[in-house]
């Protein structure tokens, strides 16, 4: 079986990624209070739209969106630490990026709402532009991010082909008359009339006349109006590539793939893995939590039909550890924590970090 490995420094960005009900998101905060004791400055980001970090950090809804600052003194007796957190809201990132570019004028429109709800399809995206502008700031030691539960964990680590692609290809044609309508009349945001006929003279006339015709001519310009505010704020979302670039940098991530102990978890903490490799760099950590070896130490039943159950517990419980090593290099194990409070759960799992 793989030796049971101690952590490294802190990095500039954690993630925290798994399967739901695995525990990604209590040990993700459990990890900022570890790293918070050590007196690092932290930023705790969930970008997991389900946000039970709203009710382990104790975060109200009207405080979605924004930075937070959440004491320790909710986890444990310690007055004077804090660190920060975000529970992340594709429209309020949207919102930040335009006050950056001085466009927050134009992102009200009800295709941008709609596109920037937590489900409306541009959320990794945001996520990703987020982070680059916290990245940028230099304010913190560590970001640590609460990803996405299975496949939104990956759809999150490709969002920069999302991206890549919307300003490269899907709306270049349009990009091309805004760049000239904002070249020729740069004290407009755009001449609406004449760039409607320019578009449509085009080779996506097909698309804006369908549209058109379906919607009537009041959304069109909705429309245009929405990719003329994405296309202002083009370099932010450009910058966000940078993001990509450094992931597979050793010195400047850890990755913790959350599972638990439990086969049907672990199998698909084996596949994310494959699905994820080409993103993660070799030095990744498995975190086993809920494990119940150090648990059972102390417990001396009686009865023969506790004997046996613990017993199957543990035979259990080393099997699944024994195939973990064959696929994972470091390994991590977190005790069970039988506390009803979310709270409790956090200051008990920050102990695992040493």
């Amino acid at each position: 079986m793989a030796k049971v490995v101690h952590l490294p420094n802190n990095k500039k960005v954690e993630f925290f990624c798994g399967t739901g009900g695995v525990g990604k998101t209590t040990t993700a905060a459990a990890r900022a209070v570890y790293l918070t004791k050590l007196n690092k400055k932290v930023l705790l980001i969930t970008i997991d739209p389900a946000k039970r970090l709203k009710q382990v950090l104790g975060i109200e809804n009207k405080e979605e969106g924004t930075i937070q600052n959440v004491s320790l003194k909710l986890f444990e007796d310690q007055n004077e630490l804090s660190f920060d957190a975000l529970l992340m809201t594709p429209y309020s990132t949207l919102k930040r990026v335009a006050e950056e570019n001085n466009t927050s004028d134009k992102i009200d429109t009800n295709i941008l709402k709609t596109l920037t709800k937590p489900y409306g399809g541009m959320n990794e995206i945001m996520s990703i532009v987020e982070l680059q502008m916290q990245l940028k700031k230099h304010h913190y030691d560590t970001i640590i991010l609460d990803t996405p539960p299975g496949k939104h964990f990956i759809d999150f680590l490709e969002s920069s082909k999302k991206i890549q692609n919307f300003f490269d290809k899907t709306f270049v044609e349009i990009f091309q008359f805004l760049d000239k309508s904002f070249q020729t009349k740069s004290t407009k945001f755009f001449a609406p009339k004449n760039l409607i006929t320019n578009l449509v003279s085009t080779g996506i006339k097909k698309l804006l006349s369908y549209l058109e015709d379906v919607t009537g001519e009041s959304f069109v310009k909705e429309f245009i109006d929405s990719v003329s505010v994405l296309y202002l704020n083009r370099q932010t979302f450009l910058d966000a590539l940078q993001f990509h670039q450094q992931l597979k940098k050793v010195e400047f991530s850890n990755w913790f793939l959350v599972t638990s102990a439990d086969q049907h978890k672990i199998d698909e903490a084996v596949e994310l893995k494959k699905e994820a490799e080409s993103f993660i760099h070799h030095d990744h950590f498995l975190i086993i939590n809920k494990c119940l070896t150090q648990d059972f130490q102390d417990w001396s039943p009686q009865k023969i039909e506790l004997i046996q159950l613990k017993e199957s517990l543990l035979h259990r419980e080393k099997l699944l550890k024994e195939f973990s090593s064959k696929n994972f290099e470091n390994i991590l194990e977190f005790h069970e924590v039988l506390s009803p409070s979310p709270q409790e759960h956090v200051a008990s799992l920050s102990k695992e970090f040493h």
